[in-house]
């Protein structure tokens, strides 16, 4: 399983890439940084994998980010 779900725009050179993979029998996100190069898009190493049971208390953090920036 290799699944696009979405793309964030980062700046005019690269974006985040969000997709669902299986690693080793896991399925997990991966959140990537994507970058431009010479009219190309490559992945970077930046970027994280979590293991999707991690999802929720990841969007518990995220949610907590935004109420302290409001």
């Amino acid at each position: 399983m290799n699944k696009q779900i979405a793309k964030i725009q980062k700046n005019s050179m690269e974006e985040i890439r969000i997709a669902l993979q299986e690693y080793e029998g896991e399925n997990l996100i991966d959140m990537r940084v994507w970058a431009e190069v010479d009219g190309e898009w490559i992945r970077t190493r930046k970027g994280l994998c979590i293991r999707l049971d991690l999802v929720p208390e990841l969007i518990k953090a995220l949610e907590k980010v935004k109420k302290q920036t409001e």
